[in-house]
């Protein structure tokens, strides 16, 4: 009991780290830009003091800054999120938030919608047709999956981790050929793909905001059920582990969140995959205390790569898939290459 105790209090000192942490990224994110704004202004924003701002200043923070720094914290950390419970229940530190193919689906709904010239259409506080098509395309690849993974009623990671692939290569391959025979919206859906942050708005980030908090809950509070899960099924059910309920409610809940990450900023690679390597590096090992500093992990991370993407060659901006890919991509070189010298020297030692 003390030994939970002391498990409990050391997760409760990195969590409050990580928070101070993204606090400090967030204001000194909102800080930068083409437009000079000071440490000071961003306190007093959000201290309620905007009376002793100028309009401007509020403005570029109220409609630009901050919706933009907020989304990129909660998109990053949730997709860290889900590529720690992707590795979970797949057993596989190599899994990441592209294996169920939500990506590629909301990548291809978004596609239609901008070579349909759907994507001018604004509905509901600059929700584009973009946007809306990625929520639907993320939805209908779900439902493919979920169709195609379900035999005799039996629902499991093995089936489900095929048919994701199957379904993310389908899709990708749609989009390839759409944006074959639509070469005028080629780049438009290429620079959509790449992801980016610029078209954050208050209306979206309060949705995702919503999206995030209705989830999170759910996913942190079946994270000990995905601990049985890695045992196997049989041993799950003789835990009483509902095995294909836990399932399918770990599986939802991530691809809505997934789902929600892409229409807000596009395809963002790595993120999922290397943040749950980092996270290890904390000594956490429960799937509860792992899910929760993955989502700070990853909002910290995000936050970062982002203020990298609007500063490094302002008044331009980068795409952030690029960036999370340049840190993400050598990151897990070196830990493939870290982790195979150190089973070289157990294997001299034994």
């Amino acid at each position: 009991m003390q030994g939970h105790n002391k498990d409990h209090d050391r997760l409760l000192i990195k969590f409050i780290i990580a928070a101070i942490m993204l606090c400090c990224v967030m204001a000194v994110s909102c800080c930068l830009g083409s437009s000079g704004i000071t440490l000071s202004d961003v306190i007093r924003y959000f201290t309620g003091r905007s009376e002793e701002l100028s309009r401007t200043t509020v403005t570029i923070l109220g409609r630009i800054r901050v919706p933009r720094t907020v989304t990129a914290a909660l998109v990053g950390g949730a997709l860290a999120t889900v590529g720690c419970v992707m590795q979970g229940l797949f057993r596989n530190a190599m899994a990441d938030p592209s294996v169920l193919g939500i990506s590629s689906g909301a990548a291809l709904g978004a596609a239609v919608a901008i070579v349909t010239g759907l994507n001018g259409v604004i509905i509901w506080e600059a929700f584009t047709g973009a946007y809306i098509g990625a929520v639907i395309g993320a939805a209908v690849t779900w439902l493919m999956v979920f169709v195609i993974a379900s035999h005799n009623g039996r629902y499991d990671t093995s089936s489900t981790l095929l048919a994701g692939i199957a379904i993310s290569s389908l899709m990708s391959a749609l989009i390839t050929v759409l944006m074959t025979l639509h070469m005028e919206q080629m780049e438009r859906v290429y620079l959509w793909m790449l992801g980016t942050f610029s078209a954050s708005t208050t209306g979206k980030t309060r949705l995702l905001l919503i999206v995030v908090a209705a989830l999170m809950p759910v996913v942190i509070f079946i994270a000990p059920r995905i601990d049985v899960l890695k045992l196997g099924r049989e041993a799950a059910q003789t835990l009483g582990v509902n095995y294909k309920g836990t399932l399918l409610i770990a599986l939802g809940a991530c691809s809505c969140l997934l789902a929600f990450c892409v229409a807000n900023s596009g395809i963002i690679g790595f993120v999922g995959l290397i943040i749950p390597h980092i996270v290890s590096f904390f000594k956490v090992t429960r799937m509860r205390g792992r899910v929760i500093m993955s989502f700070m992990t990853g909002a910290v991370f995000m936050v970062l790569a982002d203020t990298i993407c609007k500063t490094i060659v302002a008044p331009g901006e980068l795409a952030i898939g690029a960036v999370t890919s340049l840190i993400g991509a050598p990151y897990f070189l070196f830990l493939l290459i870290g982790s195979r010298i150190r089973s070289k020297k157990e294997k001299v030692s034994l």
